[in-house]
């Protein structure tokens, strides 16, 4: 079955810790990181810069395990036992919240199941607290409401000069508040997604954000669930001629998935050439494109 959802969401008419890299040093901190074999990575190469004995042989001596696993680990091939995760941490010097990060950070990527993977990041959240907040905090954010997305595409169409939060709030189909409106132009302005002219007036930037990492996977989730609620409010919320929501229902072999998915891209692709050639923009679309099997012909795995 497939959905096409095409929807207005708003209308111009009605860190305490970073990370540094200085003259060749890198000052490493976990809380930033969402990947344990990127933090052994790079914690393995800080280390070997200043202490040139410093060696995967030397890494084995310290952690009982074959050097040769230990480079795949670090190589991103396989993931590091679970029973490692102690011997890992003391080679590391870790101890109070950057150990238990550390610990849970493994867990995390071995998790398979979405359920899983969302728990274990919440997990990760809850160890680093507010006073470790970082860059990456900010962008999983940026994915917790679906007005962030909204307000970013019509700064490019509306100029706002940073003082009316009510009329701009007002914009948004569903309306959001003033204070909303608000603290998701300041998210963007963290993320340099927006910057504000010497005019007074806000622009947006080209920086975006990757969707990627495996971190962002269970941001993102919850992410399109937000969007496709807004697909069912809308048909209630706006008439046909603001919207468009067609369904399709087909036989295929699981086989074709892959050219689909690039039909769909490039027809996403599309529509973007199209928006950007555009001079007259009035308002911001949300568009869903969604694509699930309804029955099986044979019982299959997973």
């Amino acid at each position: 079955m497939q959905h096409f959802i095409l929807f207005p969401l708003a209308g111009c008419r009605f860190f305490d810790y970073v990370m540094y890299r200085k003259y060749g040093t890198f000052m490493l901190s976990i809380f930033e990181y969402f990947d344990y074999r990127q933090y052994l990575k790079d914690f393995y190469e800080s280390e070997k810069k200043t202490k040139p004995w410093f060696s995967y042989r030397y890494i084995s001596s310290k952690v009982n395990l074959n050097p040769g696993y230990i480079v795949k680990v670090f190589q991103g091939k396989i993931h590091l036992g679970v029973k490692n995760i102690g011997s890992f941490a003391d080679l590391m010097r870790l101890t109070g919240k950057e150990r238990d990060y550390f610990a849970e950070l493994l867990l995390f990527g071995r998790a398979k199941h979405q359920n899983e993977i969302e728990q274990r990041f919440e997990r990760l959240q809850s160890i680093k607290g507010v006073r470790f907040r970082t860059v990456a905090d900010s962008k999983s954010d940026f994915f917790a409401q679906w007005y962030h997305m909204a307000l970013r595409s019509l700064i490019s169409i509306f100029p706002f000069d940073g003082k009316d939060f009510r009329k701009l709030a007002s914009m948004f189909s569903p309306r959001i508040t003033a204070r909303q409106a608000r603290e998701s132009l300041r998210l963007l302005e963290r993320l340099k997604m927006v910057v504000r002219g010497e005019d007074g007036m806000y622009r947006v930037t080209e920086q975006f954000i990757s969707t990627g990492d495996k971190w962002t996977s269970a941001v993102i989730r919850n992410y399109q669930k937000k969007n496709v609620e807004l697909s069912l409010s809308a048909i209630e919320t706006h008439p046909k001629e603001f919207r468009d929501i067609s369904s399709v229902t087909m036989t295929m072999g699981l086989k074709n998935m892959d050219a689909i998915r690039e039909q769909i891209r490039q027809f996403r692709q599309e529509l973007l050439l199209m928006s950007q050639d555009s001079r007259d923009d009035d308002a911001v679309f949300q568009l869903n494109i969604q694509l699930f099997p309804v029955a099986f012909c044979e019982k299959r795995e997973g």
